[in-house]
């Protein structure tokens, strides 16, 4: 009988800090909220792991309009571009304050363990997010702003939680209204009329230091139209346990 892989909570984060973090091939970066990393169509060739703080990946109209597509958080892992493809496909830019480690072809493509174990975490790290973005698509596509949001809202609680980055049903929110409403395709006033009602339901609580705290789960699953249990299943990296 298979042993299906379970998850097991920080460990991705861990084995990746284990392999980069005093490693003086990898230099620990800083940059402050609101740099942008990278420009998108600009050159790249690299992936990075993200230690602290939020990230947004983004696409811009020549209009000037910005859809967030995917959100970074601690302990993603995220291709940029590659040798064969060496340009950044979105604009990568720090929603918070953020320390990230960039990792080179060199080091990716290495004949090392430790190059091989990259690759490895890398490519569940591409259909994870693939996974997840394919879930926020069909709320844009179908989806209330209700359903948005409430499905933002839960995708971020559980890829924090999954990383022991939650206190109970409270997360740090550093996101401002207008990311806030670039990810979930939706206008400043939209998201503020839909989180206050959240908020005024008791479905939701802000708590201090930009925080969120999810208090009635099984009706933003409701709203979002998502089996909690199952959605982990689908959009968490899993990692087997040792036989």
């Amino acid at each position: 009988m298979l042993n299906h892989p379970v998850i097991v909570p920080n460990t991705l984060q861990n084995v990746l800090q284990s392999t980069l973090v005093g490693n003086d091939t990898f230099q620990t970066r800083h940059a402050k909220r609101d740099t942008i990393l990278v420009h998108e169509s600009d050159a790249a060739d690299y992936s990075f792991l993200l230690l602290n703080g939020w990230v947004a990946l983004s696409k811009t109209l020549q209009s000037g309009d910005v859809q967030i597509i995917d959100m970074m958080l601690p302990g993603d892992f995220a291709l940029v571009g590659t040798q064969m493809v060496p340009v950044a496909a979105t604009t990568i830019e720090a929603l918070s304050d953020v320390e990230y480690i960039q990792i080179g072809p060199n080091e990716a493509n290495g004949p090392s363990a430790a190059s091989a174990k990259l690759r490895h975490i890398l490519a569940a790290s591409i259909l994870a997010t693939q996974s997840r973005t394919s879930e926020m698509l069909l709320r844009l596509g179908r989806g209330s702003a209700a359903s948005r949001i409430a499905y933002a809202l839960l995708e971020i609680y559980t890829r924090l939680q999954a990383v022991g980055r939650t206190q109970g049903a409270v997360f740090e929110f550093p996101v401002t209204q207008q990311k806030f409403g670039e990810f979930t395709g939706l206008t400043n006033v939209h998201v503020c009329r839909t989180m206050r009602r959240f908020e005024v339901s008791g479905l939701i609580r802000y708590r201090e230091n930009h925080s969120i705290e999810l208090i009635d789960l099984p009706a933003l699953c409701a709203l979002a139209d998502i089996d909690l249990d199952l959605f982990k299943d689908e959009i968490l990296i899993k990692w087997p346990l040792p036989a």
